[in-house]
């Protein structure tokens, strides 16, 4: 524990140590942050901490937490798949919903592409993807049946199932209000994939797109703008009594 409202505990998901962080701060409302591929809940330079940070100042609460196979989690990486991740991802809302809070859901990465997968379905109050992929490139298997990137080896049905999930599919489903972030830049989303996301957004779809933005290795400036914009997105649609809300 870091201070009385930021607890570290481990949660079970059909069968499985999961490790999460949460930023209680006495709310009826609850975001739950996905990290991306290789990624793990304090979110890239730590921006997941920052966010959750403010909204706790802001009277929402918020949960982080590690993938099986990532971070301080169960597993080794090359174990997950992406249907993993959104089933996860569904459960953990489901455990907030059931108790009663509104929930919002917030990826970045893979973990949006995961998090817009999730949402689908579920009675979310808001969403917000940053950087999501909308993985419509085919995968070609991997002859020794995995891919590995900055030493990290994830089994080629991760990507097989990421590509079959037509993420694109499900943002078009979404009803809720939804904020995407973009980067023109982007090193791992493509332009093509970055297109087929924007094209089925709907009206409750807002979308920042930052030009020569990289995918998250953003400056320290550029960081806290997005931070802050995204927090001010989900305190307008989650807080029921606050001044950006009205």
């Amino acid at each position: 524990m870091t201070s009385p409202s930021e607890t570290f505990f481990r949660t079970d998901i059909r069968g499985r140590s999961i490790a999460c962080a949460r930023h209680d701060a006495d709310s009826e409302a609850t975001v739950i942050f996905s990290h991306g591929f290789r990624g793990e809940k304090t979110g890239p330079n730590r921006t997941f901490v920052r966010a959750a940070r403010q909204l706790a100042a802001a009277g929402i609460s918020s949960l982080r937490f590690d993938q099986y196979g990532s971070g301080d989690s169960d597993g080794d990486f090359l174990e997950s798949r992406f249907t993993d991740w959104v089933e996860t991802i569904k459960l953990l809302a489901r455990r907030e919903l059931d108790a009663g809070r509104r929930v919002a859901l917030f990826g970045q990465s893979m973990g949006a592409s995961a998090t817009i997968c999730a949402a689908d379905g579920l009675p979310v109050g808001a969403v917000v993807a940053w950087v999501p992929d909308a993985n419509i490139d085919a995968f070609t298997a991997r002859p020794d049946g995995f891919v590995e990137e900055g030493g990290q080896r994830v089994g080629n049905a991760f990507w097989q199932e990421a590509y079959a999930a037509d993420v694109a599919q499900h943002l078009a489903a979404i009803s809720a209000p939804t904020y995407l972030v973009f980067g023109t830049a982007d090193e791992y989303v493509s332009t093509e994939n970055r297109e087929a996301l924007v094209e089925v957004a709907g009206s409750n779809v807002s979308i920042d797109t930052f030009d020569g933005y990289p995918h998250s290795a953003w400056t320290a400036t550029q960081a806290d703008d997005i931070i802050n914009r995204s927090v001010k997105f989900l305190v307008r649609h989650l807080a029921t009594s606050n001044a950006d809300a009205r």
